[in-house]
């Protein structure tokens, strides 16, 4: 579930459950979003809630663009009675009540280039530079942008709810690199920061690890 960047990871999940399921479903629409309130329509939200509620999965995947940035803005007052954190708790209720396993993808860096990174290193490359160390940030600078979301999503308790942290896996050091130095393929293909199949190939690790614990639980509870 989610919006556009679910869609976008959907055939790499779909690719390591490797046909062990009975059915796989993907419901997204660009932009939407479900965590936070959508200013511009809560439509499409309402028919994920419909949705999960209807099929109760055994598993849950939820990616999504923070599109409005909702989850950044400063909390007003405790964290865990702010406004947003608590529509955030609410939503992952939704999802926690109706599935077995729910996994959230925490939000990623964005990068500022004006022209999406991809081409901006197409053009550098034809242009026969060969500097791109500003396409990157420092952690430091990644987790002062991003402290609010960070504080929000570190209230999420429930038991069955894994968080997942792809920054992590993007950036595993102490500077995040908007492509591969080895290959200068780039994590981000568009101005949407919308993650290449380079970037995606970052968080299959996760990914496969996360679904390989959730076949093995299901296999133990049905061999009970």
């Amino acid at each position: 579930m989610g919006n556009s960047y679910g869609y976008r990871a959907f055939p790499v999940l779909h690719r390591l459950f490797a046909g062990r399921y009975a059915q796989m479903r993907l419901f997204s629409r660009s932009s939407r979003v479900f965590l936070t309130k959508d200013p511009e329509s809560t439509k499409y939200a309402d028919k994920e809630r419909i949705v999960v509620e209807k099929f109760q999965p055994d598993i849950t995947f939820l990616i999504e663009k923070d599109t409005f940035v909702t989850l950044m803005r400063p909390n007003s007052g405790p964290v865990d009675q702010d406004p947003i954190t608590q529509q955030l708790q609410a939503a992952i209720n939704i999802l926690s009540n109706h599935s077995g396993t729910v996994v959230v993808d925490r939000q990623y860096y964005k990068t500022h280039s004006k022209d999406g990174v991809a081409y901006t290193i197409q053009k550098r490359i034809q242009q026969d530079k060969n500097d791109f160390e500003d396409l990157s940030v420092s952690r430091k600078d990644y987790e002062t942008e991003f402290a609010n979301e960070s504080a929000r999503m570190a209230t999420i308790k429930n038991e069955n709810v894994i968080v997942n942290n792809v920054q992590d896996q993007l950036c595993p050091g102490d500077r995040c690199y908007f492509y591969n130095r080895d290959n200068l393929h780039s994590y981000y293909g568009d101005v949407a920061n919308h993650l290449t199949s380079e970037g995606l190939l970052l968080l299959e690790p996760k990914y496969t690890e996360i679904i390989e614990e959730f076949l093995l639980r299901l296999s133990s509870r049905g061999s009970e």
